[in-house]
């Protein structure tokens, strides 16, 4: 399986130690994490399977399995911030920032989202975004998030995030669907889904939901990012 970050040769270098990759992308040192958590991260890359299950996990420490095309990793949690900012690390120096259960920025991807910004829309179920893909060449992209309960994905991680919660009762799945014109190298991005432990009372607002288990946004038509709250 590939890395996420397609390293020059300076980056291969850096690639070997997690906090050099984070030195050198001019992050919050984490000091937070210690030397297990680290290595709890790193034995994911050990061997040809990649068994996340089977890694052996430090209970002081949260972790998410992140996966996108063609790649996948396991994270952890190094900081959470005022509104319900956090903050997720891979081994490998990728890094993935949530508000909530909305990505806010991504690092060392393929394709990357910046700049994000949410604000209550118009209606009550509605939120109103604003974004920048520089990988596409997009910036100040604007849209409008409307929340509706769906079924649930078909993705193997999906599957594994409903197996795995509320002792096998599964997740309460619901969509961020786009509303309004999207840049021609948007057009027909998937709506987000999230996976709850417990269904949503219909007059939750958007911005204050519970944290989901399971999430997948995309950042363009064919590259999306799921990840599982573990």
């Amino acid at each position: 399986m590939r890395n996420w970050l397609k390293y020059g040769p300076g980056w291969r270098l850096c690639a070997q130690s997690f906090l050099c990759a984070m030195a050198v992308l001019v992050l919050p040192a984490c000091t937070g994490l210690n030397q297990a958590a680290l290595n709890s991260l790193q034995a994911a890359y050990q061997g040809p399977n990649r068994n996340f299950e089977a890694v052996p996990r430090n209970p002081a420490y949260q972790y998410m399995q992140v996966e996108v095309p063609g790649a996948a990793s396991l994270t952890v949690l190094g900081y959470v911030y005022p509104n319900n900012v956090q903050v997720w690390y891979a081994a490998k120096g990728e890094v993935v920032r949530l508000q909530g259960n909305r990505l806010l920025d991504t690092t060392g991807l393929n394709v990357n989202l910046a700049n994000v910004q949410y604000t209550q829309g118009a209606q009550a179920q509605q939120t109103n975004a604003r974004f920048d893909v520089p990988e596409l060449g997009l910036f100040n992209v604007q849209a409008t998030l409307q929340l509706q309960a769906t079924q649930p994905p078909k993705s193997n991680l999906a599957k594994r995030a409903s197996e795995q919660a509320n002792a096998g009762k599964g997740l309460y799945w619901y969509t961020e669907t786009v509303a309004g014109p999207l840049p021609a190298a948007l057009e027909n991005l998937p709506p987000a889904i999230y996976g709850f432990a417990h269904p949503l009372p219909e007059s939750t607002n958007p911005s204050q939901l519970p944290l989901a288990v399971y999430g997948k946004q995309c950042l363009a038509p064919t590259y999306c990012l799921e990840w599982h709250r573990q």
